[in-house]
């Protein structure tokens, strides 16, 4: 016991101390530091109490990370992590401690609701806001009365802020990538000059271009720019041998791929940590047939007043309809623009979840809605058997026969399956990312001793250069390799042109590996909280299953009172269901728990199941005694009929969470890759620019010399 003790004090210990040092870093203005040190702490410590410090950092940082960017979709992102951030923190530490992150919380949830304009988003924020103001005693010394008083005030700001927003239209003005365009009159005016320069060099002058030698574009860069520089740069050359332009680095740990599908495994193995229940327990979405039949009809309403005289007109013939892919051309159409526009939406919804790169739409969703329609569906007069032999019911159409109420229920139905707005976002950004960074040229290395840089030989013909997504570095011992190329045309002086300035800072980054750390830690914290969100799915589908087959247990225990033979023998309901529970004492798995509960929800007469685990038996016996039969019959029914409901859609936000999973994964590799001919193609475009403009400027002045000596007058002979 004094061990464990130990052991729990040295890991507290070690959490806090981490901690201290995060924020040290933080307050450096070193955020990729500190996040590393947090996330690494967190990695190894699991859902320790003490992480919530970690947790609230890394919100912190990402709320910073949000303020400083001007890209909407960029800044969605850093506050969708701050969220999951600030959200951890409190579930692991839900008292005066964490009434930080309660604030933070809450004012990252405002600001998504600026910027994404969805009012879930305040309501979320208030409901955290709330939790936080319930928080009533400050607890240690880092909570003085004063601080504690002034976090409730702030958190009672951020309620009326965000009451007032969903009361309100949200008006916020879009804020966009900002351009970077030129200033009016900014043009190059040597452009133009360069070029025809150019087009004066013999060949051999032309193919020099295309090697660079590397001490003297060293020199250049130690001159233009200093030591620091000139020693990151050298970091991003591949001096040895089979080593390439681009790999990829995990950054969590220092492990480093040369292949995308390697460090996306890497990844998921290592620092992701997805597991997958069993086959049996996974929803199924409907197959491509059914898939095909909803995303290809019309969707348009049927007059069922026509329709039914049609169907006793061909019933008495002996006539059936005929379907293709799932419709049938000869129901008659109904003029009403209400039950139209319903329709509409209801197909863009359903045919939304039936892509076929992303089906989300469970069998168990679309039997729901099968049985609703054949529930609800109004045909008098019509025999049944006849639409069984017509497979109507089978067909996506005979929804198409509800009327507006109808239609209108399961309208809303399918919209409480609202769209994770991450599954667009992140990749959205992440490619962004990704597609600045590929390279079309080659940039291979000649020499032994010394170096120089051989530039792609395509850039001196007029040919369109496709991406180098391998990009190997080929040694040469001689610039043979240039002796076939015959130059043509100019471009090559647009592409010299073609230049960003030099980043110093991102120069640094990449020479360190940390470039794009933050954003790739933020997608981290993205996806584990939607595996956090599966986890919670299926507990809740287990915890369903296990009260359908409870709710099932006590529908046959009060069956069995009404088959007794001997009236006088046959006890109510209430009391068999008690006399069940009592012999149920003792026991303590999963199902007698679950029966509790559903003896519990019956007796308080529940509209919907609670699924609070109910252990205490005893309290069953203080529960109303007076629950005659027909409560406890019709309670039975309203429970059924309301898990029913809850079934199916717990089955389609199952797959849709795994849909939205699955889009997230591949961003990691992209925002791994490390491509350095990004540092290295900015500095040799500005080596051959600073070449190119002395040329320029030899010429100038030799153009000079010889109009300065036509000019210069002759002397005259006597």
């Amino acid at each position: 016991m004094m061990m464990k003790s130990t052991d729990e004090s040295e890991t507290k210990w070690k959490i806090d101390d981490a901690a201290e040092l995060a924020r040290d870093f933080w307050l450096e203005r070193d955020g990729i530091s500190a996040l590393k040190l947090t996330e690494k702490t967190i990695s190894d410590h699991g859902n320790h109490e003490k992480c919530s410090s970690h947790h609230e950092l890394q919100g912190d940082i990402f709320y910073a990370q949000a303020k400083k960017t001007d890209d909407t979709d960029l800044k969605c992102l850093y506050l969708f992590a701050s969220v999951d951030a600030y959200s951890m923190a409190t579930l692991l530490s839900p008292n005066a401690l964490t009434l930080r992150s309660f604030r933070g919380y809450a004012r990252s949830l405002i600001k998504l609701g600026d910027q994404l304009r969805i009012n879930k988003f305040y309501e979320k924020a208030v409901s955290k806001a709330k939790l936080g103001m319930s928080i009533t005693s400050p607890q240690g010394k880092s909570t003085d009365g004063g601080y504690f008083t002034k976090i409730k005030t702030e958190l009672q700001n951020w309620i009326d802020l965000a009451t007032t927003k969903m009361q309100a239209t949200v008006a916020v003005s879009d804020i966009g990538t900002m351009d970077n365009q030129k200033e009016p009159g900014e043009e190059d005016t040597s452009f133009d000059r360069l070029k025809k320069i150019w087009v004066k060099l013999d060949d051999k002058t032309k193919i020099n271009f295309l090697v660079v030698d590397f001490e003297k574009l060293i020199g250049y860069i130690q001159d233009k720019h200093g030591t620091e520089v000139k020693e990151h740069f050298q970091k991003c050359i591949p001096i040895a041998n089979n080593l390439r332009w681009r790999c990829w680095k995990c950054h969590i740990c220092s492990q480093v791929n040369y292949c995308f599908t390697d460090c996306k495994m890497h990844i998921l193995d290592n620092h992701v940590h997805n597991s997958e229940p069993d086959f049996s327990a996974r929803p199924k979405c409907v197959d491509e047939i059914l898939a095909d039949m909803i995303c290809c009809g019309d969707w348009k309403p049927v007059d069922t007043a026509e329709a039914e005289n049609l169907i006793k007109d061909r019933a008495k013939r002996g006539e059936e309809f005929v379907y293709v892919n799932g419709w049938c051309s000869d129901w008659p159409e109904a003029k009403d623009r209400e039950r139209e526009n319903v329709l509409k939406q209801f197909a863009e919804v359903l045919k939304s979840s039936c892509a076929k790169e992303n089906c989300t739409l469970s069998c168990t969703l679309w039997d729901w809605l099968r049985d609703y329609t054949e529930e609800n569906l109004e045909l008098p007069g019509v025999p049944g058997i006849y639409l069984d032999q017509c497979c109507f019911f089978k067909n996506p159409q005979c929804i198409c026969f509800l009327d507006l109420k109808h239609l209108e229920h399961i309208l809303k139905y399918f919209r409480q399956l609202t769209t994770d707005v991450r599954a667009s976002l992140v990749p959205k950004v992440v490619n962004q990312f990704w597609e600045n960074s590929q390279v079309k040229e080659r940039i291979d290395l000649e020499g032994v001793a010394t170096y120089n840089l051989l530039l792609d030989k395509r850039l001196l013909y007029e040919e369109e250069l496709e991406s180098d997504k391998i990009g190997t570095v080929e040694h040469y011992k001689s610039t043979g390799i240039f002796e076939d190329v015959m130059p043509k045309g100019d471009k090559i002086v647009s592409w010299i042109l073609d230049c960003p300035e030099i980043d110093r800072e991102f120069v640094s980054q990449m020479a360190n590996g940390v470039h794009n750390s933050k954003l790739w830690l933020a997608a981290l914290r993205i996806v584990r909280c939607v595996i956090r969100k599966k986890e919670s799915y299926y507990d809740k589908r287990r915890k369903m299953l296990t009260y359908e087959k409870m709710l099932g247990e006590a529908e046959t225990i009060c069956d069995r009172e009404d088959t007794r033979k001997n009236v006088n023998q046959r006890s109510t309901y209430e009391s068999a269901l008690r006399m069940k529970c009592e012999d149920l004492v003792g026991k303590q798995d999963d199902d007698t728990k679950c029966f509790l509960s559903v003896v519990r929800d019956v007796f308080e007469r529940q509209s919907s199941p609670s699924f609070e685990v109910f252990e205490d038996k005893k309290c069953i016996s203080e529960l109303s005694s007076t629950v005659p039969n027909d409560d406890v019959k019709k309670s039975l029914l309203t429970l059924r009929k309301s898990l029913k409901e809850k079934f199916p859609l717990i089955d389609s936000k199952i797959l849709q969470n795994k849909s939205t999973y699955e889009k997230l994964i591949d961003v990691f590799p992209k925002l791994s890759a490390v491509e350095y001919r990004l540092v290295v193609l900015p500095f040799v475009k500005k080596f051959l620019q600073d070449k190119l403009k002395k040329m320029m400027k030899t010429n100038s002045s030799s153009v000079a010399a010889g109009d300065s000596a036509e000019r210069k007058p002759k002397k005259r002979h006597l």
